[in-house]
């Protein structure tokens, strides 16, 4: 059953547990940073709108130099249905972005729907996902949350993104 023994050596594993997470959290001086390099190509981004109000489908582009392009269609609430009937709101988004070395920045977005209506936009962001390609850290999965409710989903919505990186085409 349960004896002494049993509990030193569940304590020694415990113990030895924490060691590793220390080790593992420690920083290390040589670690490569990321850059705006890392963040290079071509993406998609699923957003979600508050407690899934709304979402958007976004292919969107990063130079590298800090600069983004894209496209957006959101699939929102039509306002004042009754009948939980959706309305689709498309458009443009460009912009630019700065990152710390340690993977987290900002995306700072202009948004022009389709009807005209323009808004800006920044959004918080950490790189939780990537590879070394040719000595460069490059960004696979993104994680953001902007920082005031959404200007284009009514009712004052909490926006998140996860971005995945697509393949690099062939040349």
């Amino acid at each position: 059953m349960f004896n002494r023994n049993s509990l030193f050596v569940t304590a020694a594993i415990i113990f030895t547990g924490f060691l590793g997470v220390s080790a593992a959290n420690a920083q290390n001086p040589n670690q490569q940073c990321y850059t705006p390099a890392s963040l290079q190509g071509y993406y998609a981004i699923v957003t979600s709108y508050g407690s899934a109000i709304g979402v958007a489908l976004s292919p969107r582009s990063y130079d590298g130099n800090g600069n983004l392009s894209g496209t957006f269609i959101i699939n929102e609430p039509t306002a004042g249905s009754t009948t939980g009937a959706r309305t689709l709101v498309s458009g443009t988004q460009v912009g630019t972005y700065k990152v710390n070395c340690n993977g987290t920045g900002q995306f700072f977005r202009t948004l022009t729907q389709s009807n005209g209506t323009v808004t800006t936009s920044v959004d918080d962001f950490i790189i939780t996902g990537g590879v070394v390609q040719g000595g460069q850290l490059i960004a696979t999965t993104i994680v953001d949350a902007q920082e005031a409710p959404s200007a284009i989903v009514p009712g004052g919505v909490f926006v998140t993104r996860t971005h995945t990186r697509l393949p690099d085409a062939p040349i």
